[in-house]
């Protein structure tokens, strides 16, 4: 929220629902046959006027008369304070008005006043005296005379009740926007949490980025592949077939990852559909008929460039969290395509599926996400479908970027 000076106008309207109050305040002032208004420190109205006699109204037409109300309205609220209770005065006008300061965590926020009435019938000749001595900004005094006159006239004990009524009121209002603030600081501090939660995990995974291209660095590749070759030839030597077609898809992945993981460049999506295959056939070996899979794209949406690595992170998810825990067969699908001019990437598995906003909250999907935002900005689109027992569908939608040809 933005900071605004404390009582002023700006800050009430943020803190709670005015059109509220300005109800509250109408049914206040009818009850009580009177006019009444919230303002703000400075007498400036926060609602509108409630029932305002004519004569009011009047006044505050011109631009000097509205100054004067403002500013006695304000020194009402002030006068409270003061005296720590309600307060009646005579108005700069010469009618009776009762005002309650409003107090907030210690600070004057605002004034509630009630009133403009009269405790008795002037005379026009008394009228015509305020109008010279106090009305001196109207171009009109004998139209005010007039309006003066059919103001209201109430005993004082109704304006002692009107008083004692003024402070529930009050009292009710200041209540009302103690747990409105409340609840803004509980969500400025929730706010502030969830910022801090999400810095932690970007620095998690900013580690673990770098801890990756750490090891790349430090890894031989030379020496990888040609142990891998030799684990390769020994297995074909031996008669192990499956052992060598695992070591060859072992060798290709990692000849993969380990060529461009230093990068973060885009790639063709062939490129990381091939990789995916490989993946999978490493999968494939350990879960044998358990596990089923397919990846598919159209020849226009294999020539598009994506972030590397984007999807194996999803598949990972769908394979461990959600084929693996299954004591059904296992189904992975993998589809891409072009729809609506953007990218469809979408992952699909049969497991035991979860709740939406856990599945959110991975780090996985978390990390695929803000990668995906690096490149492209707020132009991504992940939509999760998901339910326990009824598997995961992740899809990711995507501005086209720079085509390659195949």
């Amino acid at each position: 929220m933005t900071e605004v000076a404390y009582g002023s106008l700006e800050w009430w309207q943020q803190v709670v629902d005015v059109d509220m109050l300005q109800e509250i305040i109408d049914r206040f002032a009818t009850s009580l046959q009177c006019g009444a208004v919230l303002t703000t420190t400075e007498g400036e109205p926060i609602t509108n006027p409630s029932n305002f006699t004519s004569f009011c109204l009047k006044v505050r037409e011109t631009r000097e008369g509205r100054r004067r109300c403002f500013q006695s309205d304000a020194q009402g609220g002030k006068k409270g304070l003061g005296v720590g209770n309600f307060q009646t005065y005579r108005c700069h006008c010469g009618l009776i008005d009762t005002a309650i300061p409003l107090i907030i965590e210690g600070r004057l926020v605002g004034v509630l006043l009630v009133g403009q009435v009269k405790v008795r019938n002037y005379t026009r000749e008394e009228a015509e005296e305020l109008a010279r001595m106090r009305w001196d900004f109207s171009s009109d005094p004998d139209d005010l005379v007039e309006r003066f006159l059919k103001v209201p006239v109430v005993d004082e004990e109704r304006v002692s009740s009107g008083g004692a009524l003024l402070r529930l009121v009050a009292s009710y209002v200041v209540t009302l926007c103690e747990r409105r603030l409340t609840e803004r600081s509980l969500l400025q501090k929730g706010i502030a949490l969830m910022k801090e939660q999400m810095d932690r995990e970007s620095l998690e995974r900013n580690l673990k980025q770098s801890q990756a291209r750490n090891l790349h660095r430090q890894l031989n590749p030379h020496f990888v592949f040609n142990t891998l070759n030799t684990i390769s030839r020994l297995a074909m030597f031996e008669g192990a077939d499956q052992t060598r077609q695992l070591t060859v898809q072992l060798a290709e992945y990692l000849r993969y990852i380990l060529r461009k993981q230093s990068q973060e460049e885009l790639v063709p999506l062939a490129q990381e559909l091939e990789c995916i295959g490989h993946f999978m056939e490493i999968y494939k070996v350990r879960f044998g008929d358990r596990l089923s899979f397919s990846v598919e794209a159209t020849a226009e949406a294999s020539r598009v460039r994506v972030p590397f690595m984007v999807l194996q992170p999803l598949v990972e998810n769908a394979v461990v969290h959600g084929i693996e825990p299954s004591l059904d067969p296992g189904v992975l699908e993998v589809s891409c395509r072009i729809a609506g001019g953007r990218l469809v990437m979408r992952v699909a598995d049969n497991g035991v599926g979860c709740d939406v906003d856990h599945l959110q909250a991975g780090l996985g999907i978390a990390n695929v996400r803000e990668r995906l935002q690096l490149h492209f900005g707020d132009d991504v689109v992940v939509a999760m479908e998901s339910a326990p027992g009824r598997g995961t569908t992740v899809e990711v939608r995507l501005p086209l970027a720079e085509e390659v040809p195949l």
